[in-house]
């Protein structure tokens, strides 16, 4: 089936009109490479998003007569500069380790200089994870409240928390939910699936490199629902190759035969369910997805379960991953939801709308 034929068969079980743009905006990014079509998809998904155009309101007014900075010159920092260097004049970054760290052309320095040189300034959170300790690094130096404001938790709450767990449509339905997390990370993503089920849930957390299961048994201490699986997912039984990075970019692929290349076995999600019933399968795996899927065909088959699934990796993803699933389960509908501002974070869901005879 060619990609014409492969994209008006997705089309047509797209459930909504933002599923709709989406899927077009990003075929087009895929068999052209232009970026003006993300750029429209961002445009009309997180830009139009109100929590995204209060905090710009927010930030407007904060502004007013005061010099601004950003705290925090990582990945986030980066966003809020691009997202609002255009009505918005930064004076300058802080950062913990200033040293080799870039924000466009802004100066970035210490907390310790930002604190003996401070003259007012607003400070602007631009990270989730490390805000509560920013904000105290600034209590502790007698800045006041007035003189911060929380960029990270708008932009987490956009973005990190709301993927995979958003969608109406994948509400928990009531029972026990069996949830495969396929590319665990840092085991975060385990521990919104138990917010959002409420705890009554179980979760396998597929994980091959050691690192971050290091950081998913942190990052779980309070939770004893789950298990990790310490193997990567493929369409089968294999011994592949793996870059391990210890963090979220780590990724799997077939042996080239290099001396030197890192290994990890594989399994399929159909040989490893078995006879569990699986409710919810999330995959984020840096490209592995299609071969994960082609070894969970029984399971969708049998079980249709709601996926949330990565289709942002490949440029093929976008036609090939929906047309694969329709193959193994043709009553799915589709619904696309886009988390960042960038090109990546496109999360396709796949559900069954009366899912009643699904064998879970």
């Amino acid at each position: 089936m060619c990609i014409v034929e492969h994209s008006r068969e997705v089309y047509w079980h797209l459930a909504d009109d933002q599923s709709r743009m989406i899927y077009m905006n990003r075929l087009n990014y895929s068999l052209t490479g232009d970026m003006r079509f993300i750029e429209d998809l961002v445009n009309q998904t997180l830009r139009q998003n109100q929590t995204w155009r209060s905090f710009c309101e927010s930030l407007k007014e904060k502004a007013g007569g005061n010099e601004l900075v950003i705290f925090g010159a990582g990945i986030w920092g980066n966003i809020l500069y691009q997202e609002t260097k255009d009505f918005i004049r930064w004076k300058g970054v802080i950062d913990s380790n200033p040293k080799d760290k870039y924000v466009g052309q802004l100066p970035v320095i210490s907390f310790e200089d930002f604190v003996k040189t401070y003259g007012g300034e607003v400070a602007v959170l631009s990270s989730f994870k490390n805000g509560g300790g920013m904000l105290e690094q600034l209590k502790d130096a007698g800045i006041p409240d007035r003189k911060v404001m929380d960029a990270g938790s708008v932009i987490y709450a956009l973005t990190e928390k709301a993927i995979y767990f958003d969608l109406e449509e994948c509400r928990p339905k009531g029972r026990k939910e069996f949830f495969i997390d396929a590319g665990g990370f840092d085991g975060l993503t385990t521990a919104s699936f138990m917010e959002w089920c409420g705890g009554n849930g179980y979760s396998y957390i597929f994980e091959p490199d050691e690192r971050n299961r290091i950081s998913i048994r942190n990052n779980l201490k309070e939770i004893s629902d789950y298990e990790i699986v310490p193997k990567a997912l493929w369409s089968g039984t294999a011994t592949l190759a793996m870059d391990s990075k210890g963090n979220f970019a780590s990724n799997v692929r077939e042996k080239t035969g290099e001396d030197q290349e890192e290994t990890i076995d594989s399994v399929a999600i159909d040989d490893f369910v078995k006879e569990r019933g699986i409710t919810y399968i999330k995959m984020d795996i840096e490209g592995a997805e299609t071969e994960a899927l082609r070894g969970a065909a029984r399971v969708i088959t049998e079980q249709k379960p709601r996926l949330a699934i990565s289709i942002y990796h490949k440029e093929k993803d976008i036609w090939e991953i929906p047309a694969l699933l329709l193959d193994y389960c043709p009553e799915y509908q589709f619904y696309l939801r886009h988390y960042s501002f960038s090109w990546y974070d496109t999360v396709l869901y796949a559900v069954v709308e009366d899912d009643s005879t699904s064998l879970h």
